[in-house]
């Protein structure tokens, strides 16, 4: 649930891991920017504390989140076709091994982006938000 403020929206996400990692949640707030001169749309999203948010003892909450997706269209913001960059940071609070940042890396961030591309092909091809049971192009491929 997004709700509106005077410096944007804020929200509340959870996200489940596997064994032995324990699940997080994230209180955010998130802006945006759109430029229709440059063809660009910003949407920042960062951490914040908020009396309303409530840590969940079932969850890990983390305190320190960022994220940065800025889109850019091929031709304007009104037809299809865009490239994005996503930038991205949180702390885990708690040191992670090597071999699990490696395998995040090489598979499961890989992993997501083909779940982000699918979801903006459905967006683009049906106009709706809303994927069911999203399957990933990795996963297609098999």
């Amino acid at each position: 649930a997004v709700v509106s403020t005077q410096s944007g929206h804020y929200g509340r996400g959870a996200t489940k891991f596997p064994f032995p990692l324990q699940d997080r949640d994230y209180v955010f707030e998130r802006s945006h920017l759109m430029n229709e001169k440059s063809n660009t749309i910003e949407i920042a999203s960062r951490s914040i504390t908020h009396k309303s948010k409530p840590i969940y003892p079932t969850f890990c909450r983390v305190l320190k989140y960022g994220s940065k997706l800025v889109i850019r269209a091929d031709k304007d913001l009104y037809q299809k076709g865009m490239s994005y960059c996503l930038t991205y940071y949180d702390d885990f609070g708690m040191p992670i091994p090597n071999q699990v940042k490696d395998r995040l890396a090489t598979t499961k961030i890989p992993e997501f982006l083909d779940k982000v591309h699918d979801a903006a092909v459905y967006l683009g091809s049906t106009g709706k938000l809303y994927v069911p049971y999203p399957q990933s192009s990795a996963s297609k491929r098999n």
